[in-house]
């Protein structure tokens, strides 16, 4: 039984395998540098897996202005339409899933030569890849 023991106690110590370098093709001529790195983690710290995309996130505003229009509920619904058309045009830009947030902002109206007109400063968040 000792025996048995002893032969598969060498054997499981067979198994380890030792990790190392080979530098032995390394032309002592020229200047060269060895690297260490204990994982592949960016600046950060964080895991980056070999061919995966890195994002960034960007942000902006955008002034959407709505059709003028005589009355004041006109104008407040042109400016809705433009709201609506410019979502409409961010979503179907959103192929890759890239939109964190987007906002048409508070309307305000002003009238001039009897004329309303709708306004707004619409903001976003976006996810844009970097590699």
């Amino acid at each position: 039984m000792k025996l048995f023991l002893s032969f598969i106690l060498l054997f499981s110590f067979a198994q380890a395998q030792t990790v190392g370098v080979n530098i032995n093709d390394v032309n002592a001529n020229e200047s060269t540098t060895i690297e260490i790195k204990k994982n592949n983690g960016d600046a950060y710290g964080a895991i980056v897996k070999p061919n995966e995309p890195l994002f960034e996130i960007t942000q902006g505003e955008e002034d959407l202005s709505g059709d003028g229009a005589p009355l004041l509920k006109e104008a407040r619904n042109n400016w809705k339409k433009t709201c609506n058309d410019w979502k409409k045009e961010f979503k179907d830009m959103n192929k890759l899933n890239q939109i964190l947030s987007m906002n048409c902002g508070k309307q305000s109206c002003t009238t001039e030569a009897m004329e309303t007109v709708c306004s707004s400063k619409a903001t976003y968040k976006l996810k844009v890849r970097v590699n």
